[in-house]
């Protein structure tokens, strides 16, 4: 069963990530990406749009990851506890 990760991207909305076999995230340039990999493949990344973000953005990813691999297939969706100042306004899937 496919876990996922899910980011609240506005006040109503949300958008999810495949875990698949693991992933990884890493702070972009600026405050304004995060960049989340796929470990099954390296033809694309999720590239998060943010505000704000630093290292604990990136935990944050990772914690939810570890969550959702410990969880149990009824629970296949695992909120991303964005820290406090922080947000991610939209994701998109980008080619290398």
């Amino acid at each position: 069963m496919e876990k996922y990760i899910r980011f609240k991207t506005g006040d109503t909305t949300t958008q999810q990530i495949p875990v698949g076999r693991g992933l990884f995230a890493e702070e972009g340039a600026t405050a304004l990406e995060v960049k989340v990999y796929c470990t099954e493949t390296m033809v694309y990344h999720y590239s998060l749009t943010t505000t704000g973000a630093d290292f604990d953005m990136v935990a944050a990813i990772q914690d939810a990851v570890v969550e959702a691999a410990q969880t149990s297939w009824l629970n296949p969706v695992v909120d991303v506890a964005i820290p406090s100042g922080q947000t991610v306004t939209a994701i998109a899937v980008t080619g290398f």
